[in-house]
């Protein structure tokens, strides 16, 4: 059954009814093996059919494919939703510790997306919520102070919340979702993350997740404090402005012990030069001239001038040690001062929050940098979606 289902996705088909046309064109044929299933060629007319055995005892008529496209439709409504992201986020991670899939480092990020399905009340435990031309969810009320232009861009959409947590190293060679929840578009995420950290740690044990990075929506004194102290697991995450330990951070920017230190880009990871690897001498170097002549095209083409308002002269980190004034957390945070400089000598400041203690002078340019990694997981999200 989870084979049939890959293989249909894999294919790009949603429809059960597709499924004898994925078996024919597909190489599940060949993973089945002869028992299971094989070609045969009709000894009158020539043509060639398949032939399997299927699972039951009720093979009144020649199969041509292991099991009927009901059966897996069937199958899987009759699959109780909470039981199977149980096993996904339960046994399927003991299975993946046990291959030693997680990276010694322990990075991991929580986050939530939409799924967008079809209008139909028939998707159960959807709901229909106003989106608007990001996709981002704005309240009813909100339309009547936007412009007209702004309004008309907002739209009515069924949906469901996918609320991951995802594991990845510092070189992003790899991108694994660790464990998942769907619920409803409305439902909030945040105690729903938590929950899935728990559930996680109680299948593999504590250790696996070191770092747990995530954006302003999973804020919560209490889990943090938690999740520090009884999973030790250290946490980053960005402040929000309304924050009390937001206000006292900035209040100590004039202090002579807060000292910025200008961000050093890293250098951008090397690309591939082969394209071909296997492919013969003469098409690689058509491709390498190719690539050359695409590279000098682009050096032509007359460079967009970005605003000044919007042209980032300069950034600077600085960190601050110790704060104990997020009431509901139990532990001290550390907090990343984070300073951006404009051409026309605006400056933007933004802030993250971390449970584990600055150490070392480069130490706030580290946890900037390895903020960043939460936010490449988009690519991630639409391949999965797709």
């Amino acid at each position: 059954y989870m084979a049939s289902n890959i293989s249909m996705r894999l294919h790009g088909v949603h429809s059960f009814n597709a499924y004898p046309y994925v078996i024919r064109c597909g190489g599940m044929l060949n993973a089945f093996g002869p028992e299971i299933g094989h070609k045969v060629k009709h000894p009158e007319t020539g043509d060639i059919t398949l032939s399997c055995a299927g699972f039951n005892e009720k093979n009144d008529y020649d199969r041509q494919s292991p099991c009927d496209q009901d059966y897996l439709r069937k199958f899987a409504r009759d699959t109780d939703e909470q039981r199977l992201m149980s096993w996904f986020n339960c046994d399927v991670s003991k299975m993946f510790k046990l291959h030693k899939a997680f990276d010694a480092e322990g990075i991991f990020s929580g986050d939530a997306t939409y799924l967008f399905v079809p209008d139909n009340p028939a998707y159960e435990g959807s709901v229909r919520m106003l989106f608007d031309e990001n996709d981002h969810p704005v309240e009813a009320k909100s339309l009547s102070g936007m412009t007209p232009q702004r309004a008309a861009h907002c739209r009515w959409r069924r949906c469901y919340k996918m609320v991951s947590l995802l594991h990845t190293d510092r070189r992003h060679s790899f991108f694994m979702r660790a464990a998942m929840r769907i619920v409803p578009g409305n439902e909030n995420e945040c105690p729903i993350l938590y929950d899935l950290v728990d559930e996680f740690v109680g299948s593999v044990g504590k250790g696996i997740i070191k770092r747990l990075i995530l954006d302003r929506g999973f804020i919560d004194g209490a889990k943090i404090g938690y999740c520090k102290l009884t999973h030790d697991i250290d946490i980053l995450m960005p402040l929000k402005k309304n924050m009390d330990l937001y206000k006292d951070a900035l209040g100590l920017l004039k202090s002579p012990d807060v000292k910025f230190t200008e961000v050093v880009e890293p250098a951008p990871r090397p690309i591939a030069p082969a394209r071909l690897p296997q492919a013969p001498e003469n098409i690689r170097r058509r491709e390498a001239k190719r690539q050359e002549t695409l590279a000098k095209q682009k050096a032509k083409e007359p460079q967009p001038q970005a605003a000044p308002e919007k042209t980032l002269v300069k950034s600077e980190v600085a960190g601050i040690p110790g704060f104990t004034s997020f009431d509901t957390c139990p532990v001290p945070l550390d907090v990343i001062i984070n300073r951006e400089t404009y051409a026309d000598g605006r400056q933007d400041i933004w802030m993250l929050l971390d449970t584990r203690p600055l150490e070392k002078p480069h130490d706030p340019q580290e946890r900037r940098d390895e903020y960043h990694l939460r936010t490449d997981i988009e690519e991630g999200h639409r391949q999965l979606k797709c």
